[in-house]
């Protein structure tokens, strides 16, 4: 069997540097995705609620990598792509899953992540669990105009959050993916070097522009209210208020040496991003 590495999800956040990672390293890399959007390496093409089309899809394929979409039926679609690339005769599964994976939370989200990660494990194919902690790219993402605003608004209390940049998640998993048998049955939590409150954030963001910038805590209903009012059904809602759970607590603040395990560096500050992206809310 060819060593071809198969990477679903290619085009978002972690897609992106890992495909690019992937091609740097001369990795034979090919992306579920659209030819006008597969990055210069070849692409094959199926829907995660097509499992037929999944497991042509999945043909050849030595090690794929997994990210699936947040939507409501996440976990059906988990169960496609495993069925697929059992039938497809895959040998490792690489899935991007997220800190606090674990089926028996009280949280929805961590559940949700846990019992994911434990459809892939019951596929019989050996596997290997990215723990990603919070993104650096939301703050240049989906808050991005509320934080040009003025004011950033969000459920969090005075809860920290270790971020991480997803250019670290990319390099780290392109390690697991170039020699996939090293990483079976293991699980990386993947942070940066410390946690900051979203006080610490909106400081280091407003001293990086110049521009007053605060953070704003909101009640758990008004950020329940707001989600509602842009359509998210219900069910996305509660995976996101869990979220802010486990933020309010500080469950989110655990630091690891993952990215400097795997990647030989330490991982990136957000003291540093936030200068290398301040005009992104200028």
């Amino acid at each position: 069997m060819s060593q071809t590495i198969l990477i679903t999800g290619a085009t978002g956040n972690i897609g992106q540097p890992l495909v690019a990672a992937l091609k740097a390293a001369g990795a034979p890399v090919e992306v579920l995705a659209s030819p006008d959007r597969a990055q210069g390496v070849p692409a094959r093409q199926a829907r995660f609620e097509d499992k037929a089309a999944l497991t042509r899809a999945f043909e050849g394929v030595h090690t794929l990598f997994v990210l699936l979409p947040l939507v409501p039926e996440k976990l059906s679609l988990a169960r496609h792509v495993a069925d697929a690339a059992r039938a497809a005769g895959v040998q490792h599964i690489v899935r991007s899953s997220g800190a606090g994976a674990d089926p028996s939370s009280p949280l929805s989200l961590p559940r949700l992540q846990g019992e994911i990660d434990a459809v892939m494990q019951d596929s019989g194919i050996a596997t290997t669990f990215i723990r990603p902690s919070f993104f650096m790219q939301n703050l240049t993402g989906w808050q991005r105009e509320a934080i040009r605003s003025g004011v950033l608004y969000a459920a969090h209390g005075q809860g920290a959050q270790g971020f991480v940049d997803v250019r670290d998640v990319a390099e780290a998993t392109a390690q697991v993916l170039l020699k996939p048998a090293h990483h079976a049955g293991k699980a990386y939590t993947l942070t940066g070097p410390q946690a900051f409150t979203d006080d610490e954030v909106t400081a280091l963001i407003a001293q990086a522009t110049g521009k007053a910038i605060r953070y704003q805590s909101v009640p758990d209903s008004a950020a329940q209210d707001a989600m509602a009012a842009m359509g998210t059904p219900a069910v996305l809602i509660d995976w996101l208020m869990s979220l802010n759970t486990v933020i309010q607590n500080g469950w989110g603040a655990g630091l690891t040496q993952d990215v400097q395990q795997l990647t030989g560096r330490a991982p990136r500050r957000l003291q540093d991003f936030v200068r290398e992206h301040a005009s992104a809310w200028a």
